[in-house]
């Protein structure tokens, strides 16, 4: 699966008042900014380093640059505070919100993503990470978060809007669109049960390794939902780059597997949203690599 790409705002082109939010919490004028490449944020993702030497990890982004970004950087910001200090998830040092502008400050990682398309010493790590990240998430240390089921119900049931709008299909889907729907309500009863704690946005462009940690980053769209719901998702990251252990043969994972799918085949027939012009070719390419996933988990 290809990585996510966005367009960045330099640190410098901040407001005034973000970058004096910054300054003041470190302690030092920053001399040094180097944006970081990768996901679909319009906004600020930099390393700085101080003139004193420290060094952070800032984000940040306004209303301007997209109206629903803003939000997630509050999740983001509720889960890290829920999450604490897990060697698994980065340190976060502080907060802003003026109600415009939202900004994280975090450790700055040394390491390096995972390598893409996947290899399989980074696969086997990543995912015994994720096995530890998942047994301390479970159940979540933040029992109100939003859950996947509700909070993503509408992406996760779209191939009633597939079907609505007479949307094509790839060729080996042709009068079947009214099963993979079927198979989505499924898999929506089922994350509805769920109470671990999911990172649900998991991607090699959202983790850092170093040489003896592994860091899941971005925790925009952390949600509760059942244990195997980071595993699943990025299983469908990793697909034909390496060999994987075999999940379940659960009618709830195909089912999630086949919503996941109908959420960005639809999503990557419409016009892309403010800020994010490369969303829609990454989603559609996405949708392949789950269609054909639930094609061969059906057979």
């Amino acid at each position: 699966m290809a990585h996510a790409a966005g367009v960045r705002l330099p640190f410098e082109k901040t407001p005034t008042s973000v970058r004096a939010w910054v300054e003041h919490t470190l302690g030092s004028a920053v001399v040094s900014a180097a944006t970081q490449q990768g996901g679909f944020s319009p906004g600020v993702a930099a390393r700085l380093v101080t003139a004193s030497g420290r060094r952070a990890f800032v984000k940040a982004v306004g209303t301007s640059l997209n109206p629903k970004t803003p939000d997630l950087f509050r999740q983001e910001i509720t889960a890290m505070q829920a999450i604490g200090r897990l060697s698994m998830a980065p340190q976060l040092y502080d907060v802003y919100d003026d109600g415009d502008w939202v900004g994280m400050l975090f450790e700055d990682i040394e390491g390096r993503l995972p390598a893409h398309p996947w290899e399989q010493a980074d696969a086997d790590r990543v995912l015994g990470a994720l096995e530890d990240l998942t047994d301390a998430l479970d159940p979540s240390p933040w029992p109100d978060a939003p859950q996947v089921a509700l909070r993503s119900h509408d992406f996760l049931s779209r191939w009633d809007n597939v079907l609505a709008d007479n949307l094509a299909v790839p060729a080996w889907m042709e009068g079947r669109v009214e099963k993979f729907a079927e198979l989505a309500r499924t898999g929506l009863r089922a994350l509805a049960e769920g109470k671990a704690l999911a990172h649900y946005d998991l991607r090699a462009d959202n983790i850092i390794l170093t040489d003896d940690r592994v860091v899941f980053i971005d925790w925009a769209h952390p949600a509760l939902a059942p244990r195997w719901t980071d595993t699943v998702i990025l299983h469908a990251e990793m697909r034909g780059s390496v060999v994987l252990p075999e999940l379940p043969d659960d009618e709830a994972i195909t089912g999630f597997i086949a919503a996941i799918g109908g959420g960005l085949w639809w999503g990557a027939a419409q016009p892309a949203p403010p800020g994010l012009p490369t969303i829609r070719t990454w989603q559609r390419s996405s949708a392949l690599d789950h269609l054909d996933w639930v094609r061969e988990r059906l057979q």
